[in-house]
């Protein structure tokens, strides 16, 4: 534990296991002009220049010596842990460049049937390259070590997502649902079913494009049985359950199509289609999947045409589903096109045409970018500045939103910086983007907790660099960004 450690023992174990380098502690030690410092100063000043991540000082406390790389990246921070493996955020060694590392946990490795399971499902995902899908990069399975190397998406997954906000309106349901169908057409076109759609399977971007992950369990595992249930894998209980009744084989896309059909119900009524349980035998039990209530029922609000499309996903009898992703696709963009233009010609009232706050001049939208780590203020702020006409780009990772303006100096307009649960690595970015050439002049508010007052004092504010602090009203922080963009240089 952190009591028992001194700051020179954390140095030591860090080195131990190549976390850091000796040059780089050496420079730490220099900034600070003694070893002589107290634990909770020196992991401060690791955390605060990027060496270390709380993550790894954890790790490094309770005494691990394996578990910091993976092949040629560094572990930064767990991101998602699942019955059979965990994610990480790992950067590469020398690039820094960010990945998403999935380990198979230490139970299965031991197992040759799931590790070879676990392979091959890997090799079957990186066969995959499209802008809905998250692409694979590296397999590897040797020994008693297996892990995937995978692009890592700003963002969280849908059923996060969907805990903090609830049910969806229907066009941003409608619009992630069209990102999922758009990944499983191209994987039906190579002739790859998913077999384990599920809210948790889908990745929603900070841009909010949905991105699918974990193909491949089609023809992985089970026997060559008729009956889909017996030999089962255990995640792809529910398909087996559904195929059984419907008397389908276990790679009918139809099945992707179901399921893909809950999803999109729950995201539009803030229910789930199917009554979610963890005892086997109801998993498999028959009316599970034919007697859903129908979403009107749940939601009589929502507009015909996508309740048609919901509808025809679910229906039990295949033959009566939608028949491949391509056609339901195509039908929930004409459902969408139809309830938009239902929506203006309902509008009998004259349409201010004056341009919205989060406009330029032009009428063009302003790019805010928010840096957040707290889902559930990323997504007030998300829909505070949305509303208002800005189109908002998240980020939980301060080092990240240096890294998109060196790729691109126009990756925002004006930023927000949410010091919350970052803290001081906030106020250094506040600073660093007023001392770097290329980020300088861009408009920048940084919002104080309400007990961080003391922050204020390390911040270096200019006119298009304000300083504000909770709590304050919402049209006040909008104020706040409006002055510094009207102060830009």
């Amino acid at each position: 534990m952190a009591t028992e450690l001194t700051a020179e023992k954390l140095a030591q174990r860090a080195l131990d296991v190549n976390v850091v380098s000796e040059q780089e502690l050496r420079d730490v030690w220099s900034e600070l002009g003694t070893r002589n410092v107290e634990y909770e100063q020196l992991k401060q000043v690791l955390v605060r220049h990027g060496l270390l991540t709380n993550y790894q000082i954890d790790r490094l406390e309770r005494g691990f010596k394996t578990g910091f790389f993976y092949g040629d990246y560094k572990v930064q921070y767990a991101v998602g842990a699942g019955t059979f493996a965990r994610v990480y955020r790992a950067a590469h060694r020398k690039t820094d460049e960010l990945v998403a590392v999935k380990v198979l946990r230490k139970r299965f490795c031991s197992d040759p049937e799931q590790t070879d399971m676990f392979r091959r499902e890997g090799e079957l995902g990186a066969s995959l390259q499209h802008p809905n899908i998250v692409a694979i990069h590296q397999v590897f399975s040797k020994g008693s070590l297996h892990f995937l190397v995978m692009d890592f998406v700003e963002g969280h997954n849908l059923r996060d997502f969907f805990k903090v906000r609830g049910k969806f309106e229907p066009t941003e349901a409608s619009r992630i649902v069209a990102g999922m169908m758009a990944g499983l057409t191209y994987a039906f076109q190579q002739g790859i079913t998913h077999r384990d759609l599920k809210m948790s399977n889908v990745i929603v971007s900070s841009e909010g494009e949905a991105k699918l992950v974990d193909f491949g369990l089609a023809g992985l595992g089970g026997t060559n049985s008729e009956d889909p249930v017996e030999g089962a894998n255990p995640r792809t209980i529910d398909y087996a359950g559904l195929e059984r009744a419907t008397n389908v084989r276990k790679d009918d896309t139809r099945s992707d199509i179901f399921f893909c059909g809950c999803i999109y119900y729950q995201l539009l009524s803030g229910q789930p289609a199917i009554a979610e349980t963890r005892d086997r035998a109801q998993r498999l039990n028959k009316s599970r999947y034919q007697d859903i209530k129908s979403i009107v029922e749940v939601d009589p609000s929502l507009p015909l045409p996508i309740v048609r499309v919901v509808n025809k996903a679910l229906a039990f009898d295949p033959d009566r589903r939608y028949q491949t992703p391509a056609e339901m696709l195509s039908d929930l963009k004409l459902a969408v096109k139809r309830v938009k233009d239902q929506r203006e010609h309902a509008i009998d009232a004259p349409v201010n045409t004056g341009p919205l706050e989060g406009h330029d001049a032009s009428g063009q939208p302003r790019k805010l970018m928010v840096v957040e780590s707290v889902t559930k203020m990323q997504d007030l702020f998300r829909a505070l500045f949305k509303k208002r006409g800005y189109r908002v780009l998240v980020t939980s990772d301060p080092e990240r939103l240096f890294q998109r303006f060196y790729e691109n100096n126009k990756t925002a307009d004006v930023l927000l910086l949410s010091t919350g649960h970052i803290g001081a690595a906030a106020v250094d970015a506040f600073n660093r983007l007023g001392e770097e050439t290329s980020t300088k002049k861009i408009p920048v508010v940084l919002l104080l907790g309400e007990h961080q007052e003391a922050l204020r004092e390390q911040a270096n504010a200019a006119k298009h660099r304000l300083v504000v602090q909770m709590p304050m009203k919402s049209r006040e922080l909008r104020k706040a960004i409006l002055t510094v963009l009207d102060n830009t240089e």
